[in-house]
């Protein structure tokens, strides 16, 4: 296997990792609901999964992944948003999807004393609807980089 085909399956795995982890948090509520479900379709799609049967094999087997962050800041802020939008989609935010993505913050690689002003930013962003352009820019500044 060749350097380029290593970095093509830890793209992979991480593409996997981050949908599981937007599976995980869909269900940190009790429900997968449809408007997580669009969510999750259309990252899948992005990420150039197009097998329905591909999806619903990470669906059952999400507990087996842990978030891999990429390498790229601003791919794991992308990342970050979408793991936003999940925990925003029923316009509701419990206790267990608050840690999840704490814990998610921490994991993509962004520093723990910046998690909670990470937090709120990123879910006041998706609330007001900001779109990943925005996203990132005011993720940028309260992460300071």
């Amino acid at each position: 296997m060749g350097i380029i085909d290593a970095f093509e399956n830890a793209e992979f795995r991480n593409r996997i990792s981050v949908l599981a982890t937007l599976i995980k948090l869909s269900f940190a509520d009790g429900v997968l609901d449809e408007a997580e479900m669009k969510i999750i379709e259309k990252v899948a799609r992005n990420y150039g999964l197009h097998d329905p049967d591909d999806l619903k094999f990470i669906i059952k087997n999400f507990e087996k992944y842990s978030l891999e962050p990429t390498y790229n800041y601003d791919e794991r802020i992308e990342q970050l948003y979408y793991l936003s939008k999940i925990i925003y989609a029923d316009g509701h935010i419990d206790k267990a999807e608050l840690k999840l993505l704490k814990n998610s913050i921490v994991a993509l690689g962004f520093p723990p004393k910046n998690v909670d002003e990470i937090y709120e930013t990123a879910v006041g962003l998706i609330a007001d609807e900001a779109d990943l352009d925005e996203f990132t820019g005011e993720i940028k500044k309260v992460n300071k980089l």
